[in-house]
């Protein structure tokens, strides 16, 4: 098995797993070892030798700092006339001495990165909020709650969202979807809700309210959004909504309540956009 000796901080990276390529400045040595010759054609051609696994140290003497660690490949860099070792999991280490609050630690970190990536793929790219996915398996859970009774779809629809794009182009309709998902997320808190891009110019807000209160908020929402216009050299766009609203008590079922928000939006544009109805 190869051995390798590094540096203090060299090494501490790898056993932490900060860095997974080993680079090694190539030698007369390493080149003999690692670089097989092969005849093709009446040829000379050189191949490299791949390892299983290779020891790195730090230090000198018996109780010198070890890994033993697997090593999925082994490549060379022309450009940088270097041998780079690709590093896999450790099958062993000695006298490294890892503090256990340092492993609590790292715990903790690759905790929190894994539910960072979660969120990340939870959200739609462009506006930030939840993605329809997120909301389908949000809807699973909110229909067997003891509220369920009062859960509440509320369908957004961008009036005429087609003729921004074609008139001010795409990148503008995409303001304009961020302007409406800002607007969504602040007013989804006063709602007790979560707010989920469905589709192209389509949210929904899933929350839990009485219907009683719902038309207030809801217009109150409306009102806002059209309070404010969004920039453009030309002109600056005024956006209206059109917004179906649907109780989970009033459906037979969760694709039922989505189906009959969708539904009321649809009144609402028949009735001349820019207004609420329920489905």
């Amino acid at each position: 098995m190869y051995k390798i000796s590094v540096g203090k901080e060299l090494f501490k990276d790898i056993l932490y797993k900060k860095i997974t390529v080993l680079e090694k400045e190539t030698s007369l040595y390493w080149k003999k070892e690692l670089l097989q010759p092969i005849i093709e054609k009446d040829r000379i051609k050189y191949t490299i030798k791949q390892l299983d696994k290779i020891s790195i140290t730090n230090g000198l003497g018996e109780d010198k700092p070890q890994l033993i660690i697997e090593c999925k490949k082994v490549d060379y860099s022309f450009k940088n006339d270097i041998f780079e070792f690709y590093l896999g999991r450790i099958y062993e280490q000695k006298n490294t001495d890892i503090q256990e609050d340092y492993k609590d630690t790292l715990i903790e970190q690759l905790m929190r990165e894994k539910a960072l990536l979660e969120d990340k793929m939870q959200r739609d790219h462009l506006t930030d909020v939840f993605n329809r996915r997120k909301m389908e398996a949000d809807l699973n859970i909110f229909v067997n709650r003891n509220n369920a009774n009062i859960l509440c779809a509320v369908f957004i629809d961008v009036d005429r969202f087609k003729g921004i794009n074609d008139n001010f182009g795409h990148d503008t309709g995409d303001k304009v979807l961020v302007y409406l998902a800002d607007k969504l997320k602040k007013h989804a808190t006063l709602l007790n809700g979560e707010v989920y891009r469905f589709g192209g110019e389509e949210f929904v807000i899933l929350c839990f309210i009485e219907k009683n209160r719902v038309l207030e908020k809801i217009n109150a929402l409306r009102e806002d959004i059209k309070s404010q216009r969004v920039y453009h050299p030309k002109k600056d766009i005024s956006i209206t909504i059109s917004v179906g609203v649907a109780f989970f008590a009033e459906s037979k079922s969760k694709e039922d309540l989505i189906k009959k928000a969708d539904i009321g939006v649809y009144k609402a544009k028949a009735k001349g956009r820019d207004t609420v109805e329920f489905g």
